[in-house]
């Protein structure tokens, strides 16, 4: 009688082979072998060591291992075949997809990229990049998954100014040149919408945007901003009740489609407190939008400039405020032409043995 193995813990010794060393044995270490277990652990518990030895593997492990193991299992289910049973389970990777930032930095802080579940929210002030990262965003959706995209398209609405046809062509004339090989273009895939009264904006939320996203593969739903469609409200319990409706859709989307989804807020000056300490910026429309969001990304300058061939350029900085599996974190980053960048290192000095040996010659 031929022997047959048991089909769960064959596919996860063929997932286990298949990654590197280090990433394997910290898997083991914390006892989390299955594609299904890795993407629904927290994070922190690949990182907390307390309970662990202190000579023990774990200890090495660094944010970025744990993103490489996220990241192999979810290629690893999207890859593997679906039994019949598991059609009436929940996919695991669908709920931790994650678009790139096309900005190592940004990915590192915020741990892969903007997750597909929920509503992510981005604040800050006029003028500090906000519209730059969605761009840049709604260019790496169209990326394939091994370059940390969705291979997808982006539904874009504008709600305050023109959408910037100009600066999208530029940054995703970078982009091609950047991967030549994929060969994708770029433009065809971001769907605009204008919307500047929070009636049509609801009726093409609710309407058309389930059409667009039956036609097309959208992988990223922008509003750039909600802060200037309803921070003129004086009804407030109206105004409770658009947000509300605005969320639901929005969330029923990101569930049903596994899109990402991307607010825009707006800052405000809080009223100055009873200790007379100076009043400072906080994101619009107070705690009846802020409970309806999943993650809040603050986007600021940076009291310092870094010099760029002849040029000048003010240092952004993107700060996590709250996320359910991203602890607080903070990235610096420059916007040039060539879109959101790192800020590159400074050049290494050479040590006093390369000195005395160049003096030598």
């Amino acid at each position: 009688m031929l022997a047959v193995g048991h089909p769960q813990r064959t596919m996860t010794t063929n997932f286990l082979e298949q990654l590197p060393e280090h990433i394997r044995e910290i898997a083991k270490q914390v006892n989390v072998v299955t594609p299904e277990e890795i993407l629904t652990t927290p994070r922190v518990q690949f990182l907390d060591t307390r309970s662990k030895s202190l000579h023990s593997l774990v200890r090495i492990c660094t944010p970025d291992d744990v993103r490489v193991l996220k990241d192999a299992a979810a290629k690893w289910l999207a890859e593997t075949p679906m039994s019949a049973d598991s059609l009436f389970k929940p996919l695991a990777n669908v709920r931790w997809s994650r678009i790139t930032f096309g900005c190592p930095s940004l990915d590192r802080c915020t741990g892969g990229g903007v997750v597909t579940r929920g509503i992510t929210e981005i604040c800050g002030a006029s003028g500090v990049g906000k519209t730059q990262l969605l761009l840049q965003l709604a260019v790496c959706v169209q990326l394939p998954l091994h370059l940390g995209g969705l291979a997808k398209g982006v539904a874009f609405i504008c709600t305050e100014d023109a959408f910037p046809s100009r600066r999208m062509l530029e940054i995703s004339k970078v982009f091609e040149a950047r991967y030549p090989k994929e060969n994708l273009n770029f433009l065809a895939n971001v769907f605009v919408e204008q919307q500047f009264e929070v009636k049509p904006l609801l009726e093409c939320v609710s309407n058309r945007l389930p059409q667009l996203m039956q036609q097309h593969a959208i992988g990223l739903i922008i509003i750039d901003s909600v802060a200037a469609i309803f921070r003129l409200f004086t009804d407030y319990d109206e105004r409770t009740r658009d947000m509300r409706r605005l969320a639901n859709d929005l969330l029923t989307y990101a569930d049903k489609y596994n899109c990402a989804v991307i607010c825009i807020n707006q800052m405000t000056s809080s009223s100055a407190s009873r200790d007379d300490k100076p009043m400072q910026d906080i994101p619009c429309l107070g705690l009846q939008w802020a409970h309806l969001g999943r993650t809040r990304l603050i986007v600021s300058k940076v009291p310092k400039q870094h010099r760029l061939g002849d040029q000048l350029i003010t240092v952004r900085k993107l700060e996590i405020m709250y996320s359910p599996e991203t602890p607080n974190n903070v990235a610096e980053f420059l916007v040039t032409s060539e879109g959101v960048v790192d800020i590159p290192l400074p050049p290494l000095e050479p040590t006093h043995a390369h000195k005395k040996q160049r003096l030598q010659f």
